[in-house]
């Protein structure tokens, strides 16, 4: 245990690249699709928004499920 005089802690955090690439096809790649998409069908940022969030949220619940079932 350490004691008061003596804190020097380093914490280091793994990454898996996996995590960093889904990170970046669904939120990043089908976010911005998903955006763009219902932005141009509604033309209210708003709802862009929203939709963006609710469909990434989606095809991370859908890729659960499927992973799943295999």
């Amino acid at each position: 245990m350490l004691n008061k005089y003596n804190q020097n802690v380093i914490v280091i955090y793994t990454i898996k690249a996996s995590s960093i690439r889904n990170f970046l096809i669904v939120d990043l790649a089908a976010g911005t699709g998903i955006y763009l998409a219902v932005k141009m069908l509604s033309s209210n940022v708003w709802i862009a928004s929203i939709g963006s969030m609710l469909g990434t949220e989606g095809i991370k619940r859908l890729v659960k499920l499927v992973t799943k079932q295999l």
